[in-house]
């Protein structure tokens, strides 16, 4: 079933409420598989931010209520500032900012923009309030648990491909196998340096990371500076998959000297205060690539959200599942380039 939409006289009434203040109008600003958002024009003082959360289990307004605050509260003004809140609405007020998708209109030096921003997080880790966050949706601490996560995708996507013979080749002729090469490879390095690959990384070894984080949730003010938005996955976790995740996401598709200089600057960052970071990196990133391909193929699941969004924006499903697949062929490859030792033999 589809989630039901707020309405823009719903979204005037709990923002006038939230506010305590009149809401001349509402527009809506941009719809999401996660979230709507609504500019409110108020009848005195700048426009706010009123988001509507999906009420589909996951606290998804608490855990980027929680971080944007903290954030607020340590100085950061790069993300949108936290007015009021009501969980029962699933509605939460912020900063309004204004701005143009970044992703639409790409620039040279946002890969320096995203790991400046990222470095500055790191800065907040012992900050008041720190130890309370969350950890990160789908935070890994572990090899073996980035490892169960691909496993995990690896076999939905299986079931589904019984009727989708090209995805099923691409999985079986190219994926598995390449990621099959990562997983050796890692595990033999671990066994060389006498590490358990399922034991937790120490807290103090954890980043703050936005976990859904790049262009595609950045916008653009009429500086050249980003601001960025949509923390319902915030908290902590191994910063190689914040690095990976940040460098491999399909949402702000990175050009690989970008990728490369964002993938640089942060381990030069973690790596200051992390012995082992760089051979974590070393083995874990093409693992979080091979999760990343079945993220994008996430459309290809019956009940996936990705899906539903595929299908609201009209068109033949089926061709869209093939731009998707085609996606996903392109992320592998570029995964595979980093490391010509995955290509199966």
């Amino acid at each position: 079933m589809s989630e039901p939409e707020l309405s823009a006289q719903d979204a005037m009434a709990i923002g006038s409420r939230l506010a305590s203040a009149a809401v001349a109008a509402a527009q809506p600003a941009r719809s999401g598989g996660n979230n709507r958002v609504f500019r409110l024009e108020m009848a005195e003082g700048p426009p706010l931010a009123l988001k509507h959360y999906p009420s589909d289990g996951r606290d998804r307004l608490g855990q980027e209520y929680d971080a944007l605050s903290f954030l607020s509260r340590h100085g950061i003004t790069s993300t949108p500032r936290p007015i009021a809140k009501d969980p029962a609405a699933f509605c939460a007020l912020y900063q309004w900012f204004d701005g143009d998708a970044a992703v639409l209109h790409p620039r040279h030096e946002d890969a320096d923009q995203l790991a400046d921003f990222l470095i500055e997080l790191q800065r907040l880790r012992n900050a008041e309030g720190a130890e309370t966050l969350r950890n990160a949706s789908a935070s890994v601490f572990s090899p073996e648990a980035a490892i169960a996560q691909y496993e995990q995708r690896l076999d939905a996507l299986r079931r589904a491909s019984d009727d989708h013979p090209d995805l099923r080749a691409f999985m079986d002729g190219s994926l598995v196998p390449s990621t099959a090469i990562a997983i050796r490879q890692l595990r033999r390095r671990y066994a060389e340096l006498g590490l358990d690959p399922a034991a937790d990384l120490a807290p103090a070894h954890r980043a703050l990371s936005p976990s859904d984080f790049g262009l595609h949730n950045a916008l653009r003010a009429g500086d050249g500076r980003l601001r960025f938005i949509d923390f319902e996955y915030f908290g902590w976790d191994d910063p190689v998959k914040l690095v990976s995740d940040t460098a491999i996401h399909p949402g702000s598709n990175l050009p690989a000297a970008g990728a490369n200089r964002l993938i640089e600057r942060l381990s030069r960052a973690f790596e200051a205060g992390d012995d082992a970071f760089a051979i974590r990196r070393d083995v874990l990133y093409p693992v979080f690539g091979a999760i990343w391909c079945l993220i994008v193929l996430n459309a290809y699941l019956p009940e996936s959200r990705s899906r539903r969004a595929l299908a609201a924006q009209g068109g033949d499903l089926t061709v869209r599942l093939a731009g998707q697949l085609e996606k996903a062929r392109r992320l592998h490859q570029t995964i595979c380039q980093r490391d010509p030792d995955l290509t199966p033999r």
